[in-house]
């Protein structure tokens, strides 16, 4: 479920307004940037890119697409499915700067109501009972929730619950870990997280197949392990980095001690900094 919002451009006796630049576009309101594009690629008309992301550093917890579609002579703004208020802010400020440059009403703005459009999100997802784990990828990082949060989202201030758990899991100071894949000579593939000596990092509870290797790995034998790393020196170099113990993902989260992580979201620990002692007995699997 996305929002898409549409500015017709400027028709007149003498043919159609020109296209804005995407630097254009993003220039209507301060701070907003592409996340998808190179400066150099910004300075054509919008036309010419399938559509950039954008969002403004420091403010944004998840970025919004925009793109003109030349069969339809216009510009659409479209929302991801969850946002923040304050995301709601930047988008709204830039659909209202739109169509003051452009001159023209933005359709679909009128009767939009952003309380309206979580909760059915929300219900949405809800609808989906085969479904125990959702998640909407951030600006910077994945947010997981499963049914009980999803409910505690449909309450009074069932928004800023999930404004909250965004800005956790997003502000968190942790290195969030993710898998490197290795093919054996069984046909199996490897998935490989990595956890660091005395590095507090972020680890799912439940391993992950990021979305570039999905198609790849469908229907792939999978094993899931980590690899403890030690580091010596002051880890400046390479080589200050020595994998001591590669584990079963599943048997080490099983036989992590509880005072050793916390919980960051559905699907989600921060784990450590974990040092010393601690840090050997999970080497040594204990």
């Amino acid at each position: 479920m996305v929002k898409t919002f549409f500015i017709p451009n400027k028709q007149s006796i003498l043919g159609q307004q020109e296209i804005l630049t995407a630097k254009s576009v993003l220039a209507l309101v301060d701070g907003l940037e592409s996340h998808s594009y190179d400066a150099v690629y910004l300075r054509q008309p919008l036309n010419r890119l399938e559509y950039i992301e954008c969002g403004i550093v420091g403010k944004s917890q998840f970025l919004f697409k925009v793109r003109y579609v030349d069969s339809q002579k216009g510009y659409q703004v479209i929302i991801p499915d969850l946002i923040t208020r304050a995301d709601w802010e930047i988008v709204e400020a830039l659909l209202q700067a739109l169509s003051s440059k452009v001159g023209e009403v933005v359709e679909g703005l009128a009767d939009f109501d952003l309380e309206d459009y979580f909760r059915e999100t929300v219900k949405n997802y809800l609808a989906d009972k085969d479904a125990h784990l959702a998640f909407c990828q951030g600006i910077l990082s994945t947010i997981y929730f499963d049914k009980k949060d999803l409910e505690s989202f449909l309450e009074e201030d069932g928004l800023a619950r999930f404004e909250a758990l965004v800005k956790k899991v997003q502000g968190s100071d942790a290195y969030p870990a993710s898998a490197k894949f290795y093919p054996d000579s069984e046909g199996k593939i490897h998935g490989i997280y990595h956890l660091a000596q005395g590095v507090k990092t972020i680890l799912p509870k439940g391993p992950v197949v990021p979305v570039p290797y999905v198609e790849q790995l469908v229907g792939k034998d999978l094993v899931w392990e980590i690899d403890l790393v030690k580091i010596s020196g002051d880890g400046s170099k390479p080589e200050d980095y020595e994998a001591v113990a590669r584990l079963d993902y599943q048997a080490f989260l099983g036989a992590l001690p509880k005072e050793l992580y916390q919980d960051l979201d559905a699907n989600q620990i921060v784990v450590g900094p974990i040092l010393g002692e601690d840090f050997e007995n999970l080497v040594k699997g204990n």
